[in-house]
């Protein structure tokens, strides 16, 4: 099950698609590939 946007995480894969980890609050942010 993958995390969705602000839901905590340790690494990218731990997010839904278009969602990256945030390196430093460890939460998911979007990656930007979507407008």
């Amino acid at each position: 099950e993958c995390r969705w946007y602000l839901g905590a995480c340790k690494k990218d894969s731990d997010c839904c698609k278009h969602l990256q980890c945030h390196s430093y609050w460890e939460w998911c942010i979007w990656d930007g590939t979507i407008s």
